[in-house]
């Protein structure tokens, strides 16, 4: 029996456990079954207003605090894993990047899905190859989580094209001393132990004035890759097969598993995140809000999350020296954001700093050994080097704007944003004495550069945003919004080494000089039956920036392009939400259809650098379905589910003629096929003050394309997690269960991307084990 049908027998199982126990359903009068409660609704500010989730004409899902906790979730991951339509492509904590509606986001330097702390846009406009990396905050005390499908740019902007993630933190209380203090420890299959203590408090400063709310993390997650380091390290073979004609000494990678072992680094992926965030909340009268948010966090990791493909063993990574591999994540960030409430509307002003430092290490050895061949420094050794990126950005935005208040049939909302965002992204490798052995090296070469860059980059950003809802004929509503935006991009693109376009030392230098004004408009009608139905239709564009190319040496490569447009979507679709059984099943379904325009795309060149080009038109469509349902008073069944075909639908003809292997059909990457989330919560009071908590799930995800040196398929797989937990008082036991199958999936491929792409290997990004553990949370 396949692991997958296993993981729905077993919800299945317990399905029928729970059933039983739960209490008996309770007859009104009338016969009409009322023993389960209304299903709560979730608060949201998707329009920048308070409004519920039934109310609001989005396709959205919304998890509050309670429920990440209920559900396990601490950061990114676990989030996609529960959300529709979300996918990811990530290498490990704090190494992902977010996908909605089929939107993938590994070509081009821009995201494609918007990531907001509060009011604060956190996801840069663009940047370099690690720029579309969404920061991993820490879920700890937050207020709710909001997942916005489909293009957000009215009120979001460029980085929301396929949609927004939002993190709403919890916000201080006036007047209320209150806490809660979280201790974990749990052991993994394969790996050490797991830890992390998680603090808040709430500190009444000024009665009915001043509050202020700090928030504490030290989580440490262990690893279960073995680095395994071989001395005799095989070279590889099959020169004639599929990655012939360039000068590749071997397709085939060689049989690593034959050699002998020099040393091991067992659990090198290891991960730590420390961090907190403070936030001040200031009510000097009852027309002004003032909340300061400082937030400080850094992500530590020994090695990725990655395994070797051959020979796929998801435990070890295999290595010619023993050079390390690790990845820092540093983030500050600084908001204020002040709203003074006038007599007609609100006045909100959200201003933000944050500064982003990322550096990674990647043992090149075994790439170069492939790759300097096919510049014609052919060598018959292996040769210790690490690659190493650094990434530091910062962006400071400011967003001004008017929102009316009162019950009247006209609501609106304008404003203005400007942001200004700076990186520097570099590339280099320490020196390698061996290259100067090569004859004709030394004299243009002498310290042995392999390769090095140097990309500085600048971007200015304007917009004026407006969006009105007007209600007519009681149940119906129209909403239109306009965006106006206009970027202003400066880029330094500098490269040196052996393999880089100059063969020497000398550095190369192109500026590049970018800039792109538009509009994009949203129109939604919908129709709303007392709080109970809503039925919605959605017109919207979407906008992303274009970028550049690094500087790649032709031959052996063959750079179609060095800068790249900007892409759009226009995103047409039709939603309902609906509130059944007295409230006790929900029913929230959407159908889409996207034409992406000008899609950035990624490929690797035959020489194994990676490119990101214009390559024609696609269209993404399917249908969205999250379905919640109270069975008894103490069991709920929730169920989502998502199918995403995401294709290319006619290519690029210049590409074509410069032998780009895109076709017409080919499945966009990182974008699975279908994915569908299942899981059953039972709530049951023991006695009147121990209450028992019990939940299973299970993530079923379906094949993706990604893409190495060629283009490959990634398999379905599906997680179970299961949790049982008491609640006694201001004390909650919880022990859990995640990955309960111990199914080692393949999350996506080359995801680090920025070092030597080569034929005869393939890094694949593995999941988490199976993990037991305990976590104890005090509330005080």
């Amino acid at each position: 029996m396949s692991t997958t049908r296993r993981s729905r027998y077993l919800v299945g199982a317990v399905a029928l456990v729970l059933l039983p126990a739960a209490a008996p359903a309770q007859t009104a009068p009338g016969g009409v079954p009322s023993s389960a409660a209304p299903i709560q609704e979730i608060v949201v500010t998707a329009e920048k207003r308070a409004s519920t989730v039934q109310d609001t004409p989005i396709s959205i899902t919304a998890l509050t605090g309670d429920q990440l906790e209920e559900q396990g979730i601490s950061g990114v991951q676990g989030l996609v894993q529960q959300v529709p339509g979300l996918s990811m492509r990530t290498a490990g904590p704090g190494q992902t990047e977010l996908e909605l509606r089929g939107l993938s986001s590994s070509g081009g330097a821009s995201p494609t899905v918007g990531f907001y702390l509060n009011d604060y846009p956190v996801t840069p406009p663009a940047a370099a190859l690690n720029g579309k990396v969404v920061i991993d905050p820490d879920l700890y005390d937050v207020n709710r989580v909001e997942v916005l499908r489909g293009p957000q740019g009215t009120l979001y902007g460029s980085g929301s094209m396929g949609g927004t993630v939002k993190i709403v933190t919890a916000a201080p209380k006036l007047n209320v001393f209150e806490g809660s203090v979280a201790v974990n420890g749990a052991a993994m299959s394969g790996g050490g132990f797991n830890r992390g203590i998680d603090i808040a408090v709430n500190l009444p400063l000024v009665d009915d004035k001043v509050a202020l709310r700090l928030v504490g993390t030290d989580k440490f997650r262990d690893g279960w890759i073995t680095r395994t380091v071989e001395p005799n390290f095989p070279p590889p073979t099959n020169p004639n097969g599929f990655c012939a004609g360039i000068g590749w000494p071997g397709c085939t990678r060689g049989n690593v598993q034959g050699g002998s072992i020099t040393s091991e680094r067992r659990r090198s992926n290891w991960d730590r995140t420390e961090g907190g965030r403070a936030e001040l909340l200031v009510e000097p009268n009852s027309d002004i809000d003032i909340r300061a948010l400082v937030m400080v966090q850094k992500i530590t990791t020994g090695a990725y999350d990655e395994y070797d493909l051959p020979p796929g063993n998801p435990n070890t990574h295999y290595q010619a020296d023993g050079a390390n591999e690790p990845v820092t994540d540093q983030f500050h960030l600084y908001g204020l954001t002040a709203i003074y409430h006038l007599p007609f509307a609100d006045l909100t002003s959200a201003t933000a700093y944050f500064t982003r430092n990322e550096s990674q290490t990647q043992d090149v050895a075994e790439a170069l050994y492939s790759l300097l061949p096919v510049y014609g420094y052919p060598i018959n050794q292996f040769t210790a080097s690490g690659f190493n990126e650094t990434d530091s950005s910062s962006q400071l935005s400011e967003e001004i704007r008017l929102a009316s208040i009162g019950e009247g049939p006209l609501q609106w909302i304008g404003g203005f944003f400007y942001s200004q965002f700076k990186s520097v992204f570099a590339e280099y490798n320490a020196s390698i004495p061996i290259l100067a052995t090569i004859p004709g090296v030394l004299a243009t070469n002498p310290l042995g550069i392999l390769y090095e860059a140097h990309n500085p980059y600048h971007m200015h950003q304007y917009a004026v945003f407006g969006e009105a809802n007007y209600s007519f004929l009681e149940h119906w509503k129209l909403t239109a919004g306009l965006r106006w935006y206009d970027f202003d991009s400066h880029a330094l693109d500098g490269t040196a080494g052996l393999v880089a376009p100059s063969g020497t030392g000398q550095w190369l230098y192109n500026a590049y000089d970018t800039a792109n004004t538009g509009i994009n408009p949203k129109i939604t009608l919908s129709y709303q039956q007392d709080h109970d139905l809503t039925l919605y239709g959605t017109a919207a564009r979407g906008f992303r920036p274009g970028g550049i190319n690094q500087q790649i040496p032709a031959p052996p490569c063959n750079l179609p392009v060095n800068t790249y447009g900007p892409d759009s979507i226009w995103n047409y679709e039709l939603g309902e939400k609906a509130k059944l059984l007295d409230g006790r099943l929900v029913v929230n379904a959407d159908v889409f259809y996207v034409r992406w325009a000008k899609v950035q795309q990624f490929f690797t060149e035959a020489c194994g650098y990676p490119v990101s080009a214009n390559a024609g038109t696609a269209a993404s469509y399917g249908p969205e379905l999250e379905v919640t349902a109270a069975l008894t008073p103490s069991l709920r069944l929730s169920v989502s589910g998502t199918y995403t075909h995401a294709n290319l639908v006619s290519i690029n003809a210049a590409l074509v003629a410069q032998g780009v292997a895109f076709a017409p059909g080919e499945q966009l990457y990182n974008v699975p096929r279908y994915t569908e989330t299942t899981a059953l919560t039972y709530i049951r009071p023991i006695t009147d003050e121990i209450t028992l908590t019990a939940r299973i799930n299970n993530s079923y995800v379906g094949p993706m394309p990604d893409q190495d040196y060629s283009p490959e398929i990634l398999p379905t797989y599906d997680i179970v997690g299961a949790r049982v937990g008491f609640e006694w008082g201001n004390f909650l036991a919880m022990l859990y269960a995640d990955n309960v199958t111990d199914k080692r999936a393949m999350l996506g491929i080359n995801t680090t991307g920025f070092a030597y792409t080569i034929p005869s290997l393939i890094r694949v990004v593995g999941n988490q084990p199976r993990t037991v553990g305990l976590n104890v949370k005090y509330r005080f």
